[in-house]
C-alpha cells in the first residue's frame, strides 16, 4: 500500500530496499529497519511525537508538491523535470500549446477490476491529524471495498455528508451488526422498540376486538390494562412517524458514521501496535464484516422485548 523503498532510516541513515525487514512506529508511522528500531526501542523522530504530526502524511504531501512542480507532455502525458523544455520520453516541446488537449473534458476515474486498489490512489490521505489513507480503510471495510473507497473519498470531498445507503435504511441495527459498529446497533434496536410501543399495543387491541383469543382468563388482566392504558392515536401515529424518520435519516447518514467509525478504529490499531504486530493484517482482522451479528442483534432485540412483556404483566397482575 505504502512504498518505503529508497526512504531514509532516521536511526542508520540507509536507504529502504524491497526486501527489507522494517517496522513503523505505532504513534506517528516513521519507518525504521526492525533491527535498528530494536536496538533503539523507540521512534527517534521527536518533531513529530512533539507536533502529533504523521510521517506519511508528511510524504504524501512532499510527493504531491513535486507532482505539481513537473511538467506534463501534452503529446505522451509523460511527467518532466519543471526546468525541462522537451519531454525525455517523446522530445515534444513542452511549452507548445495543445489545443486539443485543452479542449479534452475530464474523463473521470478509470478503474482497474484487477488491482488490490480498483486503480483508485491508496495514498489519498482521509484524515489530516493521523494520516489515515483511503488504502487503510479499504483494508479495515475489507469486503466491498470499491463502495466504500468511492464513497469515503467523495464524503471526505463534500460538504454535505449525507449518501444513500439501501440496507443501512432497510435493517439500520442490522446492518450496525454486521459492520461492527455494535453500540450504535444497540442504540438502534432500544430506539425502534420504544418508537414502535404504541402501534404494537394498538395492534393487539384491533386483534382482540377482532376476535382473536386474547380475553381468555390468563391473558384478560393484561388486555384490560393496555385498554385502560390506550395510545391516542395521535401518539400512535406520531410514534410511528418518528420511526419512519429514525430510518431515513439513518439511511442518510449511515457511509458518514461508518467513515467516522473506521477511521476511530484505525487510531485505536495505531495505538495499540506493537513491534511484533503485523499492522495491515491487524487493520484487516479488525474490520470486515460480522454475519453472526444479525442473530446477536435478533436475540437482544427479542430479550428486550421480553423485558417489556414482563414489566407490562407485572404492572397488570401486581
Amino acid at each position: 500500500m505504502v512504498s518505503y523503498t529508497d526512504k531514509e532510516c532516521l536511526i542508520c541513515k540507509k536507504k529502504f530496499t524491497d526486501s527489507e525487514d522494517l517496522i513503523v512506529c505505532p504513534e506517528c508511522g516513521t519507518p525504521y529497519h526492525r533491527s535498528c528500531y530494536l536496538e533503539k526501542k523507540s521512534c527517534i523522530n521527536y518533531a513529530l511525537h512533539e507536533t502529533g504530526g504523521s510521517w506519511m502524511a508528511e510524504e504524501i504531501e512532499k510527493k504531491k508538491a513535486e507532482e505539481e512542480l513537473k511538467k506534463e507532455c501534452p503529446q505522451c502525458s509523460h511527467p518532466n523535470p519543471p526546468e525541462a523544455d522537451k519531454c525525455a520520453k517523446c522530445f515534444s516541446e513542452l511549452d507548445a500549446e495543445d489545443e486539443s488537449n485543452n479542449e479534452k473534458e475530464n474523463p473521470g476515474i478509470e478503474l482497474d477490476l484487477d488491482s488490490e486498489y480498483f486503480g483508485l490512489d491508496p495514498n489519498e490521505v482521509m484524515d489530516e491529524e493521523t494520516g489515515i489513507t483511503i488504502g487503510e480503510m479499504a483494508d479495515y471495510a475489507k469486503t466491498n471495498r470499491l463502495y466504500y473507497m468511492l464513497m469515503f473519498s467523495r464524503l471526505k470531498k463534500a460538504a454535505v455528508k449525507f449518501s444513500v445507503n439501501i440496507l443501512a435504511f432497510l435493517f439500520p441495527e442490522y446492518y450496525c451488526g454486521v459492520r461492527k459498529m455494535y453500540l450504535l446497533a444497540f442504540v438502534i434496536v432500544v430506539l425502534r422498540l420504544l418508537l414502535q410501543i404504541p402501534a404494537d399495543l394498538e395492534m393487539i387491541i384491533q386483534l382482540e376486538e377482532q376476535g382473536a383469543p386474547f380475553n381468555t382468563m390468563m391473558y384478560q388482566p393484561l388486555m384490560e390494562y393496555v385498554k385502560n392504558h390506550r395510545f391516542s392515536p395521535g401518539v400512535v401515529n406520531t410514534a410511528t412517524a418518528l420511526e419512519m424518520a429514525l430510518k431515513v435519516v439513518f439511511g442518510l447518514v449511515a457511509n458518514q458514521l461508518y467513515f467516522m467509525h473506521t477511521i476511530l478504529k484505525i487510531k485505536k490499531i495505531r495505538g495499540n501496535l506493537n513491534i511484533s504486530m503485523d499492522y495491515r493484517a491487524t487493520v484487516k482482522q479488525a474490520g470486515g464484516t460480522s454475519y453472526l451479528s444479525i442473530l446477536v442483534v435478533l436475540l437482544v432485540e427479542v430479550f428486550l422485548v421480553c423485558i417489556f412483556f414482563f414489566i407490562l404483566m407485572s404492572l397488570a397482575y401486581f
